[in-house]
């Protein structure tokens, strides 16, 4: 299977929706190129002292986004609009660059 990472490293605007139950924002949409971006579900998200990273879906391509805390900003990391990627399938978090595995 031949999956492809594609690194952007941009900032964008996000849409988030705050639950009472959730300690951190489910992100609902991203405004990159002139254009929204809606996803799918509430993806994945990790979480360390300095940053929450976000893999989330919009049906056919997968993102990778980060939200850091000092900068109070959301970056898109990057993409993989390869067509076989299952957004359903619990598939680790990109990275920054290619992450292991893929």
């Amino acid at each position: 299977m031949n999956i492809m990472w594609e690194p952007i490293e941009v900032e964008v605007d996000a849409l988030v929706k705050f639950n009472r139950s959730l300690t951190y924002p489910v992100l609902k949409s991203i405004r990159w190129n002139r254009r929204r971006i809606d996803f799918e579900g509430a993806g994945r998200v990790e979480r360390d002292r300095h940053k929450l990273v976000y893999s989330v879906c919009d049906g056919a391509t997968r993102y990778g986004l980060r939200y850091e805390f000092a900068r109070q900003r959301w970056v898109l990391e990057g993409l993989d609009d390869s067509g076989v990627v299952d957004c359903v399938s619990d598939v680790p978090p990109p990275r920054r660059s290619c992450p292991i595995g893929w």
